[in-house]
């Protein structure tokens, strides 16, 4: 952005703050170096092989002085539009960024996602979607402290996993993660320094997009209300499956309660999409903001914050196996061409939701599946019960993210669908309006349709040939 392509008209105002900006960038660049190779492993830790898709992964590390931020007032308001200021307080540090780009330059569209990597389990979880690999750059940063050095108690961060090749790594704690997180996207954004080491290997960077999931979206957000103002470095954002509450910017833990809910700020000057899983939609009730010109919240029906594949036999109220994920894709692409092209996103119907104490609650049709919000072809024309909340687990507190999913009986089924046939065509179209809508890509419709045809097989008196 420090090349004035703002895409707004800039006032004497709005000018000051942009030179201020890019003094700040100029100023807290940190120093790359790599690829990075070697170790115990040999490889870097949650890398994925994408040569298939023209891709190459590469690990470099970044150092230097982070800077930490603080409110200017104490204040965490509900509207988002925190006073900020930069902290006195400066740190060193050495983290790490997985770089994973096209191999040919041709192939680049220009923009780069940058993913907070999420630590709630007590190491990195983060990997490149399939939408990523289509012409994009992705680039995971270890911005938090558990990333590299893991829970106390049974650490299982990078330096557990591989100490030979992360040993040196140095986090000086989560208030100084915003900062971190701003110098990686210095250094694979438009403005990096080409007179040196280049993670991006030459590659024409226009855009950045932030990214961030469930606990990183809380982060993220508070990123967007009291860090982007000071920093300007993203072009867009993405926070998903986020519950509407951004964490406190000195805070470390990983899994810790958050703090009050939040609105996305209304003044951003930039376009955010939030993605959210059913799961997500009571928590974040409170805090919807309406959709504008710069801002869209997308609520997926039936789906959870975790899915898993549906099982083969019929379940009673198993966790749920419908994923967000398509919409997450289109999501990142919508973002694309409305940072690119001007393109704004379609507006989405929400969930519908009746207010209430402790909490508000989903309103549900006669299949027990929530009323409105973007309905995905297996909500549309369902053969289950979904919902995106679930129960606690014996030795998990997470066991309510994975929702629950009960498969209708055969009467249901046949009283519905007669056979496979008249409920393939039914799906098939629903599947061609999400389409329409803008809500999945064409590109993931095949495997959709790959998955909904082995299991309709069930509905003929055959097994399917495959699990969906």
């Amino acid at each position: 952005m420090c090349n004035g392509e703002w895409g707004i008209r800039m006032n004497a105002r709005t000018m000051w703050r942009v030179l201020c900006i890019c003094a700040g960038v100029a100023a807290n660049a940190g120093t790359l170096s790599g690829p990075v190779t070697g170790g115990e492993r040999g490889s870097p830790f949650a890398a994925v092989d994408v040569a298939d898709h023209g891709y190459l992964t590469e690990e470099y590390f970044l150092e230097g002085q982070a800077t930490a931020y603080e409110l200017a007032d104490g204040t965490h308001t509900p509207d988002g539009q925190w006073k900020t200021r930069p902290a006195d307080d400066k740190a060193d540090f050495k983290t790490r960024l997985l770089v994973v780009r096209p191999k040919d330059p041709a192939v680049f569209n220009g923009t780069a996602i940058v993913f907070w990597l999420n630590v709630t389990a007590g190491f990195e979880l983060g990997s490149a979607s399939a939408e990523a690999l289509r012409g994009y750059a992705w680039v995971g940063v270890s911005a938090q402290k558990i990333g590299i050095d893991g829970f106390p108690q049974n650490p299982q961060g990078l330096k557990a996993w591989d100490g030979e090749r992360y040993g040196a790594l140095v986090h000086p704690g989560d208030a100084y993660s915003y900062d971190i997180f701003t110098q990686a996207a210095v250094a694979v954004g438009p403005d990096r320094p080409r007179d040196g080491l280049d993670p991006m290997g030459g590659l024409a960077v226009e855009r950045l997009i932030a990214v961030g999931a469930s606990q990183s979206a809380g982060r993220l957000r508070s990123y967007i209300n009291g860090v982007h103002q000071w920093t300007g470095v993203f072009h867009g954002y993405i926070p998903f499956i986020d519950f509407g509450r951004p964490v406190a910017f000195g805070s470390d833990l990983a899994g810790q309660r958050r703090g009050s809910p939040a609105s996305i700020r209304a003044d951003l000057d930039v376009p955010v999409i939030v993605v959210n899983s059913e799961t997500e939609v009571t928590s974040y009730y409170g805090v919807r903001e309406a959709d504008s010109e710069r801002f869209r919240l997308w609520e997926v029906a039936g789906t959870s914050h975790v899915s898993v594949p549906r099982p083969a036999a019929a379940t009673e109220g198993g966790s749920n196996w419908m994923s967000y994920s398509p919409v997450y894709n289109a999501a990142i692409r919508h973002l694309h061409h409305w940072i690119e092209d001007g393109v704004e996103p379609p507006a989405m119907p929400r969930v519908e939701v009746t207010p209430g104490v402790p909490r508000p609650e989903v309103v549900r049709d006669e299949h027990g599946n929530a009323v409105g919000g973007i309905r995905l072809p297996d909500i549309a024309v369902p053969t289950a019960a979904h919902s995106g909340f679930g129960t606690r687990r014996e030795g998990s507190r997470f066991g309510f993210l994975y929702g629950t999913a009960k498969d209708f009986d055969a009467e249901q089924l046949a009283e519905l669908y007669p056979d496979s046939e008249r409920y393939l065509e039914a799906w098939n179209a629903a599947l061609d309006r999400a389409i329409e809508q803008g809500m999945v890509l064409p590109e993931d419709a095949g495997p959709m349709r790959e998955q909904a045809a082995a299991w309709a097989k069930r509905l003929d008196g055959d097994e399917a040939d495959e699990t969906p």
